[in-house]
């Protein structure tokens, strides 16, 4: 207790000055010094005071303002005092001369200093809650009741605002029930115009749940409204809320229940088939999404590629030979996502996307290729090797003569005895055969050896063609078959001794000769007096008198024999 001394004092009034609230609290507001129903008096902290003397406890009665010792002078206006400090204070009377006072208790006055604020309290009903940030979260209505305490001289009114910069007074419980934000502003002032600092909350309700989509990670298409996932797809989930926050997605798929978190749920153990993932998402307020449901169709069987040769293609044991010309077509069907490509390799070598027939390098020799197919969710069939050999070279052909035949001046002379054979050689495929035509006649094909029949010129073209249908350029032969027999002559060097008479003189030469109109002459043969034919290279001498008789014989280039004979007498 804080105890005034040295005052004498007849206690009359105390004066104390008001000041102004703020403008923010509505309608009547308390002044600086409340006095309790019990009697007890109380002032702010810091109010100036001023004492005043009085010989009566009426209202109208005269009263002196009493000066303290620092506002003596009359010429100036009177000082006041503060207490010091919250709490109860004493003013008392006390006699300077110390004599001992009887009733002390006329003779003391109590006053408690109020220098505290009042203090607020905020409560609200219960109900799903989250703090987010500095905003609290309620998922459903919630009422909000205000509390406003004051240990001295008590509460005079509470006061708040609600979305609003002007207040009013507390007289009730606050509703929230719409889906908003709120700003909630709140003081308390007390019988002495203390005011509590402005407290401020903010609110938000809550009532929509999240939204949830799902997102497909891998291997994805939508066709004609269903979603075909692959093998490699994954499913992921992601859910969204604007205010409370996502507290967890919940989820039902390939049998089992679970929370979702977070990492993308995958294919595994899910056969080839329709399937479907239920799932929802729960707020921080308990807001409940509805179920959805993803329905899907799980296609994990790759397509089936085919491949086909269009073309030249021939087969000899295990090795398939194709020409320059072949091609290779592939096509692929799926079951469900459809064919996406088919990419293909040939020797190995880079890669290719195939839109159409293919050719071999026009080289010679063995070749791969291969392929394989994906579907539009990224299925992938096995890689499909196939083996080939290239056969680009056309075949040889060599005219054979078997018989008899001469060559001379760009024709080929024969006898109608002569054969023809057409033989033919292919390095890689072999032959499928040899075609050939006489004059204007049809064409043949393989029918080996052959002759002509009439004598005379003839033309004979003729191609061969191999297993994959190399074909050598067509190529001519000019023959002439030739069955006349040269015709032989012979003279001598000298006329005859004895005209018309075959007698010629010792020394005398004769000459043979033979002419040929197609083949040429081959040789030329005599005999004399039927000894062993002689091949005829120069003139015959005859030295011995004697009659002769000589066998010639001529032949031709292609066999053609014709004979002659002379008769004379030398002497």
């Amino acid at each position: 207790m804080k105890v005034t001394n040295k005052l004498i004092i007849i206690l009359v009034s105390l004066l104390f000055p008001l000041l102004a609230f703020a403008q923010q609290s509505p309608g009547k507001q308390p002044g600086q010094v409340y006095v309790s129903p019990e009697g007890k008096l109380y002032v702010k902290s810091k109010t100036p005071i001023y004492l005043r003397l009085a010989t009566s406890a009426d209202d109208g009665a005269q009263s002196y303002i009493l000066r303290n010792q620092a506002s003596l002078d009359p010429e100036k206006a009177a000082g006041f005092f503060e207490f010091e400090g919250h709490g109860p204070h004493t003013i008392r009377h006390m006699a300077d001369h110390r004599v001992p006072q009887k009733n002390t208790d006329n003779h003391m006055f109590h006053v408690y200093d109020d220098g505290k604020s009042p203090r607020s309290k905020v409560s609200v009903t219960k109900a799903p809650w989250v703090f987010n940030g500095n905003v609290n979260i309620y998922g459903k209505p919630v009422k909000i009741t205000l509390t406003f305490s004051d240990k001295d001289s008590g509460v005079f009114s509470g006061y708040y605002a609600l979305n609003s910069e002007t207040f009013s007074q507390y007289n009730s419980r606050l509703t929230l029930d719409q889906e908003m934000d709120y700003n909630l502003q709140y003081y308390a002032v007390d019988n002495v115009s203390n005011r509590s600092k402005l407290r401020k909350r903010y609110y938000s309700l809550d009532f929509t749940p999240p939204a949830t989509a799902t997102k497909i990670i891998g291997g994805h298409l939508a066709l004609a409204g269903e979603d075909i996932l692959s093998p490699r797809s994954r499913i992921a989930l992601k859910s969204r809320d604007m205010k409370a926050g996502v507290k967890q997605i919940r989820y039902r798929f390939k049998g089992k229940k679970g929370v979702y978190k977070g990492k993308p749920l995958t294919m595994s153990g899910l056969k080839d088939g329709s399937h479907k993932l239920v799932f929802a998402a729960e707020d921080r307020v308990k807001n409940m999404e509805a179920n959805h449901t993803f329905n899907f169709y799980l296609d994990s069987v790759p397509p089936v590629a085919k491949d086909r040769l269009i073309g030249d293609q021939y087969r000899k044991g295990k090795t398939l030979f194709v020409s320059g010309r072949t091609t290779v077509e592939l096509t692929a069907t799926d079951n469900k996502a459809g064919v996406r490509r088919i990419r293909y390799y040939i020797n190995g070598k880079k890669s290719s996307i195939y839109s159409e027939p293919f050719n071999f390098p026009r080289k010679n020799g063995k070749a791969t290729y291969s392929y394989k197919a994906s579907d539009n969710v990224l299925n992938i069939s096995k890689s499909i090797l196939k083996r080939v050999t290239v056969d680009i070279s056309a075949p040889k052909v060599t005219p054979r003569f078997k018989g008899e035949h001469y060559f001379s001046r760009k024709t080929h002379y024969v006898r109608m005895t002569t054969k023809i054979d057409l033989p033919t050689s292919d390095n890689l495929s072999g032959i499928k055969g040899v075609m050939y035509k006489i004059d204007d006649n049809p064409e043949v094909f393989n029918s080996g050896p052959f002759s002509l029949a009439a004598e005379g010129p003839h033309q004979v073209r003729y191609q061969a063609v191999d297993n994959v249908n190399n074909k050598t350029t067509e190529k001519e032969l000019t023959l002439y078959v030739d069955e006349k027999a040269p015709e032989i002559y012979h003279h001598f060097s000298v006329n005859p001794t004895v005209v018309n008479q075959q007698i010629y003189p010792m020394k005398s030469l004769l000459y043979l000769a033979a002419t040929d109109k197609q083949a040429g002459i081959r040789n030329i043969y005599y005999s004399i007096n039927g000894s062993k034919e002689i091949k005829f290279h120069k003139p015959l001498s005859f030295k011995k008198k004697q009659s002769y008789d000589i066998t010639i014989k001529a032949i031709d280039n292609v066999g053609n024999i014709s004979y002659s004979e002379v008769s004379f007498k030398i002497q």
